[in-house]
């Protein structure tokens, strides 16, 4: 019985396999601040054999909401990429590492953490040839979120002492220096 989004790497013969997956993911889940909300995830491409392994190739697609680091408003987003991973089987990493091939110090024993090199940001490590394929949809969508996401490029934020939105109008709040330290600055600027 097939397993709901998973790829059975042992149906990939000479041709290319197709492959289409909506996936649900939560706020929660993800555990990514700005992110608000994300709309079911529609990963589609093609695995294939390769020496190495298999090539994993795909497009993902959502879109949602995220949040202004800047004014905290809500904006919406979309996201669309390609992109492309080497499917490698865990033991496989390990033999090659551990007889000196591949580069990278090598592990005595399965189950030992295994430094990675930068051959290897493209890979996907499995232990089983039934591959979920949420993870690696997850890992996407935790790279292209921004860390501080703008509204807009030019965002002034929020006025530190009344908390308006300088985006919409300017409050008329005087902001002062808080830092007396700074004074010398400014009357440098000056002369």
């Amino acid at each position: 019985m097939k397993q709901p989004n998973t790829l059975s790497l042992d149906a990939v013969s000479d041709v290319p396999l197709p492959f289409a997956f909506e996936l649900f993911f939560s706020t929660e889940r993800l555990d990514r601040e700005p992110l608000l909300e994300i709309s079911p995830v529609r990963l589609e491409g093609e695995i294939s054999r390769i020496e190495k392994g298999f090539a994993f190739d795909a497009r993902i697609a959502y879109e949602g909401r995220l949040e202004c680091s800047r004014c905290l408003a809500s904006y919406p987003f979309e996201t669309r990429e390609d992109f492309s991973l080497i499917l490698t089987k865990r033991a496989t990493v390990i033999r090659r590492r551990h007889s000196g091939f591949g580069g990278g110090a090598g592990a005595s024993a399965i189950g030992e953490e295994i430094p990675l090199e930068s051959e290897d940001l493209n890979e996907y490590f499995y232990d089983d040839p039934v591959v979920s394929v949420a993870p690696i949809a997850e890992e996407r969508i935790q790279m292209a979120v921004p860390m501080k996401p703008l509204c807009r490029e030019d965002c002034r934020g929020l006025c530190p002492r009344c908390g308006g939105d300088w985006n919409v109008a300017d409050c008329g709040c005087a902001l002062e220096s808080a830092d007396p330290r700074w004074e010398v600055l400014r009357n440098l600027k000056k002369v």
